[in-house]
């Protein structure tokens, strides 16, 4: 496992990802960083049957070649395979003001993190021919994108959440209520959000979306600044949602804002732990694998 992340670790560079031009090479520079890194491939294992075949054509695979056809044929044919179960994934994307944070070790903001993540991932299920959609709050009303399996969903979902951007007050309780619904059928919810708001209704929210049967999987963005409090010189801070300032000496604040954020982390952890709910930190100053890795893990319990 070390040796794995190690490697992974060296495919990634934060300048080039930030040097690429739009969401899709993000996205694709994310998720491919990442396959090439594994061990064994994650589109081997899901839950597949045989179709039919077709006429081999240069460039393809020579594993899915079947050989005895080609004994009694001399001719070479590919095995085409379907999947027994398809799953409908739903991105839900936290658009409140807080997500725009970055910090000066990050390598984007908490927003531009969660859609690139996002982005990854969704270009991981439309390969694998799964229906992915999106949910999103902007100012302006809900952004909304049906799942599909179609080859033009990726293009669409990357426009939609090229759109969006991070304002406003908290929304993530109206987020998850407004996917409570729209998500008719039991489908797979992948939350990207900071999860900065603490409320009785987004615990509610939560519950009802595993008792209609949604599995749910939360990544929570987070940048090294809010997870271990770094500052040194007396500085004035903003809440960004809210809009008031205020003057800090860090290191007299330090020690009660750390025991305060980690009491807040542990009681995420424990009401997921309770839920079934799969958690993963997504730190903005680090590479993204272990939430790809807790992705691809969780597909396949899905399948």
């Amino acid at each position: 496992m070390t040796s794995t992340h190690t490697r992974l670790a060296d495919q990634f560079d934060p300048k080039v990802l930030a040097a690429l031009e739009g969401l899709d090479m993000k996205a694709r520079y994310v998720m491919e960083g990442f396959l090439q890194g594994v061990h064994e491939s994650p589109f081997h294992g899901f839950s597949v049957e045989f179709s039919d075949y077709r006429e081999y054509q240069p460039g393809d695979d020579l594993k899915f070649i079947d050989w005895r056809l080609f004994a009694r044929t001399d001719r070479l044919y590919i095995k085409r395979f379907m999947q027994e179960t398809n799953a409908r994934f739903y991105v839900l994307c936290d658009t409140s003001a807080s997500m725009g944070y970055r910090g000066s070790e990050a390598w984007g903001s908490k927003f531009e993190a969660a859609r690139i993540v996002s982005a990854a991932i969704t270009w991981f299920l439309l390969r694998q021919n799964d229906a992915a959609g999106l949910i999103a709050l902007q100012e302006d009303g809900v952004s909304y994108l049906r799942p599909s399996q179609s080859s033009a969903q990726f293009g669409t979902l990357l426009r939609q959440l090229e759109h969006l951007r991070p304002a406003g007050a908290e929304c993530l309780t109206r987020l998850l209520e407004q996917t409570i619904r729209l998500a008719h059928r039991r489908s797979i919810i992948l939350l990207f959000s900071d999860l900065l708001e603490p409320s009785e209704d987004l615990q509610n929210c939560f519950q009802q979306l595993r008792f209609y049967g949604h599995e749910v999987i939360v990544f929570q963005v987070l940048d090294r600044d809010e997870i271990e409090f770094p500052f040194r010189d007396a500085s004035v801070f903003e809440d960004m949602e809210a809009g008031y300032r205020r003057q800090i000496a860090p290191q007299l604040a330090r020690e009660k804002y750390l025991s305060r954020f980690n009491l807040f982390m542990d009681e995420h952890r424990d009401f997921f732990r309770g839920l079934g709910i799969p958690h993963c930190v997504v730190r903005t100053d680090e590479n993204p694998w272990q939430a790809l890795a807790l992705f691809l893990h969780e597909r396949k319990r899905f399948s």
